[in-house]
């Protein structure tokens, strides 16, 4: 299993127009549903909806038709790796004056803890055969 851990646009930044608003600073972690690189696992994305649910995390959803994560490499390697990518929410990203909201740091950190608890053995071999 692959986690790329980023940080992901806020559109609430100043600028952005409320269409392609898709992430709010203080909504929770972004879930990446589809980049130039990558349509992650199907199997794993649910394992990850169904955790921040059953924590009560918030999560955003996030689609990004240009550029790519890590994980658009991850999920290549040897016989393929069930990869997704999380992020945080951050306003002026790749720049020295990003911004981002603490709890969304902090649901991003539980929500990842979690979610490698739960990979034993059995989620693990359910997920590669998936």
């Amino acid at each position: 299993m692959a986690f790329a851990v980023d940080v992901g646009i806020a559109g609430d930044t100043p600028g952005v127009s409320k269409d392609e608003a898709l992430a709010k600073l203080g909504g929770g972690p972004q879930v990446l549903i589809v980049d130039a690189t990558l349509i992650p696992h199907t199997g794993l994305r649910d394992l990850v909806i169904d955790t921040a649910k059953e924590l009560g995390i918030p999560i955003q959803f996030d689609a990004m038709p240009g550029g790519g994560t890590d994980a658009g490499r991850f999920h290549l390697q040897g016989q393929g790796v069930p990869s997704i990518a999380i992020s945080i929410p951050t306003r002026y990203i790749h720049s020295h004056a990003a911004i981002l909201h603490r709890d969304d740091v902090e649901r991003t950190v539980r929500l990842l803890v979690a979610l490698i608890q739960r990979l034993d053995a059995k989620t693990v071999a359910k997920l590669k055969a998936y």
